[in-house]
């Protein structure tokens, strides 16, 4: 019966290939690396930080001096003078700040400095000899400069080499290899003035990295920058904290592993020179106001040998990023919170076993699969898949918190997930078919009005058919499978039969022909055995009753706990062959043609629209009296010619002023009208509830336009 059912190869593709090819696809995702699987990536190490984000701690010696709204109110508009930032500089250095890391560019002159101001006045030249008898403000800030621990920043230019670049003050020792071969080249950099950088002990980059939608969430320690090597702010703040000169590169086959400031201090890294963050919530406590520097009011155990960074949080002056907590946070935060993390090694890495990681689970989940499914029942496969999932996520988690490793949970589920439907879907499908087959094969119900017809004319026995237009009614009951697994056989068997006994009694009260019981499906065809001029009116009344008693039914049984789901039901007029088939060892009255196909099409496609009932054009044009109206004009899959859809409607629907809204909106659509679609948009918002109006609003807003609507699926 297998052989019958599904040919072997078939068989062998789905159990052995199929499988296979997903687990070479997830493989070839993760290699490849496309822009959706570092999306996946990225918002799996979103949720691990916001699950347990690192707590704010007071005791780790970094500060923020912060040139806020208030200080820009104390104090004037950005830029100040450096007079001002010198005396910054000096009281810091007084309360015992052992490095001073400024966010700030000082790649132009001070426009209040003496010598700048006499720049404005070019023929009075007794004013500018006097003006530059006083001090130059820049070499005021870099006297300054002198007597502290200073780190300048610097922005890249990723493109084109711009001016001078900064002067090196770190010396990088490369061990095992080039540190260039793994490190981007950026064109040039924005240094700042020169006697500044010469009086300045440290140079870093500035430049943060966040990806495309904004967030912040890993930070080079090392920028290559013209071919020479740079570190970035906050390895540069740390190295000149810990008074070294040098910070030693290690490389390996597979990148840069990491920065050593000595024998004892190592940063492992990503193989291009990268750390991922582990953010804490933005905390008020690390940050002091430059006013209150500046005024003398704040406590010296506050800077007392920290490292101390100076940057703008003011509003539309200093730049923003988001983190992954979802805080929109002030540039400077990503250098702080990275000088932290080099402290404390709470830095994060993403494992270089993933991959393998990744193929061993997928097999070893295929061969549990394969295993199980061969023995036991399908809930053991399911049951597996779900603890296998959760034990994913365990295990992601668990590293993150325990092991300061990224792993990415939510790719090698959707790869679990696929490889669980490849192996039971088919399964299923097979063991469907079977019992389908046994189904059709023992499920031959003959309805009365077909025997008497039969009793007064037997020479129809013979074998023979005609040409002959009929009007069919499919119906179909939503989730009864679910529901066979639910209940007792008893139970479940007398509940369908009171539901089909009612939809049969419908169909023979409107004289119509028990074609036949499929499980749950109820197919009845009018104008065959006998002509009934008016076989499309009474396809449509039976249908409308079979509606009515369906939904009366539903409600009894949900009333009484029982899921039982709603019935869907097609109804279509057409020409089809009539007669007896099946030789003369099993014979079978019914209709072959096209136009039950299109019934069955319009009975499943209620599912997509949100209808009850789908009425085809060919039956309203032979109802005069119909009351309804249009659903589209429906190209079934694998099909060309567009089929007019209709939903029926009560009298009371029909008087309801939604009607008008909705067959006007349908209009412009059907004359494919710029309008159609924010009309449509407006009515589903209206009428949430009418399934119709939320169809078309969703379809033209996804770019559709007309009534024609092609479907994708069955």
């Amino acid at each position: 019966m297998q052989n019958t059912i599904q040919p072997q190869f078939v068989q062998r593709f789905l159990r052995r290939i199929l499988p296979a090819a997903v687990i070479a696809a997830a493989l070839l995702i993760q290699f490849a690396d496309p822009q959706f699987r570092a999306r996946i990536r990225d918002n799996a190490f979103d949720q691990l930080q916001s699950i347990s984000p690192l707590p704010y701690r007071a005791e780790l010696p970094v500060r923020v001096v912060a040139i806020d709204e208030a200080s820009l109110t104390r104090l004037g508009q950005w830029p100040w003078s450096r007079l001002v930032l010198a005396e910054m500089v000096d009281k810091l250095h007084k309360l015992g700040a052992r490095v001073v890391a400024f966010d700030v560019v000082f790649a132009e002159a001070d426009r209040t400095s003496p010598e700048q101001m006499a720049l404005a006045f070019p023929h009075q030249r007794a004013l500018q000899q006097s003006l530059r008898r006083f001090p130059v403000h820049d070499q005021v800030l870099a006297n300054s400069f002198v007597q502290s621990r200073v780190v300048l920043g610097f922005p890249i230019e990723p493109l084109a080499a711009g001016g001078k670049l900064p002067p090196e003050k770190a010396r990088f020792l490369s061990f095992g290899g080039n540190a260039g071969d793994w490190l981007p080249n950026y064109g040039g950099a924005l240094s700042g003035l020169p006697q500044l950088t010469r009086a300045a002990k440290g140079s870093g980059a500035i430049s943060l990295e966040p990806a495309s939608d904004g967030v912040l969430r890993a930070v080079p320690l090392v920028y290559q920058v013209g071919g020479a090597l740079y570190p970035g702010m906050g390895l540069e703040a740390l190295r000149l904290f810990d008074g070294r000169d040098n910070l030693a590169l290690q490389i390996d086959a597979q990148g840069i592993a990491g920065v050593a400031l000595d024998n004892n201090t190592f940063f492992p890294t990503a193989p291009d020179g990268r750390v991922w963050l582990h953010f804490r919530p933005l905390a008020a406590e690390r940050y002091v106001s430059a006013k209150d520097l500046l005024a003398d009011k704040v406590d010296a155990k506050l800077f007392k040998d920290h490292i101390v960074f100076i940057g703008a949080t003011a509003k539309g002056l200093g730049d923003t990023i988001y983190s992954p907590l979802g805080e929109l946070v002030p540039g400077i935060e990503g250098h702080v919170q990275l000088t932290e993390q080099l402290m404390t090694g709470d830095t994060l890495l993403r494992p270089t076993w993933e991959s393998d990681w990744l193929l061993l689970m997928l097999l070893v989940m295929w061969l549990l699969l394969a295993f199980l499914l061969a023995r036991y029942r399908p809930l053991w496969s399911v049951l597996l898949t779900l603890l296998l999932l959760a034990g994913v996520f365990v295990f992601s988690l668990w590293l993150f918190t325990a092991q300061h490793l990224l792993l990415d949970p939510f790719f090698p589920a959707l790869a679990a997930s696929a490889l669980f439907l490849v192996l039971v879907v088919p399964r299923y499908v097979q063991t469907e078919s079977e019992q389908r087959w046994i189904r059709n094969a023992f499920s031959r119900y003959v309805s009365p009005n077909r025997v008497k017809y039969l009793q007064a004319n037997p020479q129809q026995l013979e074998l023979g058919a005609v040409y002959r237009e009929c009007s069919f009614v499919l119906t179909d009951l939503e989730g009864f499978t679910p529901l066979m697994e639910q209940y007792a056989p008893d139970k479940l068997s007398s509940l369908i039969n009171e539901y089909l006994e009612g939809m049969i009694q419908i169909v023979f009260k409107h004289d119509g022909t028990l074609d036949r019981i499929v499980g749950d499906a109820v197919v009845a065809m009018f104008s065959a055995p006998l002509v009934q001029q008016d076989h499309a009116a009474r396809a449509l009344a039976c249908a409308l009753e079979m509606d009515v008693f369906a939904q009366e039914c539903s409600r009894r049984q949900r009333e009484l706990g029982v899921p039982f789901g709603r019935t869907r039901i097609g109804v279509n007029t057409g020409n089809v062959l009539i007669g007896n088939f099946g030789g003369k060892t099993m014979l079978d009255y019914r209709a072959l043609g096209d136009p039950i196909n299109t019934a069955a099409r319009l009975e499943t496609i209620n599912k997509q629209l949100g209808t009850r009932i789908c009425v085809s054009g060919s039956t309203v044009a032979q109802c005069p009296d119909f009351v309804g109206r249009p659903a589209g004009r429906l190209v079934f899959k694998g099909k060309t010619d567009a089929v007019e859809a209709f939903e029926p409607l009560t009298a009371e629907q029909a008087a309801q002023p939604h009607l008008a809204e909705y067959l006007a909106a349908y209009k412009l659509m059907e004359n494919e009208s710029p309008q159609a679609k924010e009309t449509f948009q407006k009515l589903a918002a209206k009428y949430p509830d009418d399934p119709l109006a939320v169809y078309h609003a969703k379809r033209l807003a996804a770019g559709e336009t007309g009534c024609r609507v092609v479907m994708t699926s069955k």
